[in-house]
């Protein structure tokens, strides 16, 4: 009976990852997945619930103070504004990525490595499907200059590829898994978040990947050397071709030429600046630095833009103020202490992001936040030794 408990709860988080990238719905409703991930939950709450671990119970703590902060922050204001729900929409987003966290602690602690590997896994192949369809043109808008695959936008598919790579890169500290596979599973995310052409994923993946690389190096797993080794072959395979055909393979390449022109327009288009991402309204607005604006009803704001503030962390501060930040912060401590400063890298990424855009609802941030607090007891031993490892990945320097 256990066993068929555990299988059910991996399959339903394997079928809510393979979903996640697509939008049947406008944005801001649930999607398909997301009634996947609902019924996770309901099976989590009512048959797996056991008493948690002593080590996860700060987290747990800071994340309902969290909830219950936006949960006062948003009501008050919808009451104080004639009870326009639109104030309080935004709440059940918070609700139900806190009720993901948690589920995810629930059912990780038990085995957290094995987790970490059915999750590595699910992205994998959720990155695979999305990456085929890319290579096809089986998604809709496929001649558009900006990819959106099966998203409602191309920033959704962006962001979506960064925190794939950032999971990925993550989980694979925690079990063996081939370098192949691993390279594999980066470019697949490289490659879509290439074609979404966001400018802020592209520019948090290229610094995570070099993050990656730094880290490899120092740990001494290998993994630094062979992943060299990949890009010198493929810049010669390029170089081959281009002698051999007389054709500038990488300058005709379609991606390479769109990501290129984009980059080149950084800081120049008129988005690319604080107050056209909404920063503005902070200073406009200092009164509700201490308890917050709530969410929603942006025309009572004077604002270069109508709409939400385009940062998760200047969007926490303006709507719940100096207290939901902090909350947030202690948060996000509360997840990744335990581990080693330098393996905070694929989360720190995700709110470099989140400088330019707000991320806060989505819902592997949160699920990488939680695979954080779940495998906090399995951070990194020292290495005494120097030389190869068994296997040439990062697992292996478990204790």
């Amino acid at each position: 009976m256990a066993k068929a408990k555990l299988s059910l709860d991996k399959v339903l988080l394997f079928l809510y990852v393979l979903l996640k990238p697509f939008y049947f719905f406008p944005s801001g409703n649930p999607q398909i997945a997301d009634f996947v991930m609902m019924l996770l939950i309901a099976y989590t709450f009512l048959f797996q619930l056991k008493w948690l671990e002593r080590k996860y119970r700060f987290f747990v703590v800071i994340t309902l103070l969290f909830l219950y902060d936006i949960l006062l922050v948003n009501g008050i204001w919808a009451i104080a504004l004639g009870g326009v729900m639109e104030v309080f929409e935004s709440t059940k987003w918070y609700l139900y990525n806190g009720a993901v966290m948690l589920t995810i602690i629930v059912l990780g602690q038990r085995d957290p490595r094995g987790y970490a590997k059915w999750l590595f896994w699910a992205v994998a192949c959720s990155l695979a499907v999305q990456t085929l369809a890319l290579l096809f043109g089986l998604a809709p808008g496929e001649h558009d200059f900006r990819q959106a695959l099966f998203f409602n936008n191309p920033n959704q598919l962006g962001y979506y590829g960064l925190l794939c790579l950032g999971i990925c890169l993550f989980c694979a500290r925690f079990f063996p898994v081939k370098s192949l596979y691993l390279f594999l599973v980066i470019g697949c995310s490289l490659s879509v978040i290439a074609a979404s052409l966001s400018k802020a994923a592209i520019l948090s993946a290229v610094l995570m990947y070099l993050v990656f690389l730094f880290v490899s190096s120092k740990e001494r797993t290998g993994l630094f050397w062979q992943n060299a080794l990949c890009v010198l072959a493929l810049f010669f395979l390029l170089f081959c071709v281009s002698l051999y055909t007389n054709e500038n393979v990488l300058h005709d390449a379609t991606i390479y030429t769109q990501v290129k022109e984009r980059m080149e327009t950084l800081g120049e288009d008129s988005d690319d600046n604080l107050a056209s991402r909404g920063y503005d309204r902070i200073a406009n607005h200092p009164q509700y630095v201490f308890f917050g604006a709530g969410e929603g009803q942006y025309e009572r704001f004077e604002s270069t833009i109508t709409l939400e503030l385009h940062s998760t962390i200047a969007n926490l501060f303006f709507s719940y103020g100096i207290v939901g930040t902090l909350l947030f912060l202690l948060l996000l401590y509360a997840g990744v202490r335990g581990h080693r400063l330098y393996s905070w890298y694929p989360l720190f990424f995700q709110i470099v992001y989140g400088l330019t855009h707000n991320g806060i609802r989505e819902t592997f941030f949160w699920i990488l936040l939680a695979l954080y607090c779940v495998t906090a007891g399995l951070s990194l031993g020292s290495i005494k030794n120097g030389g190869d490892l068994h296997g040439k990945n990062l697992a292996n320097l478990r204790n």
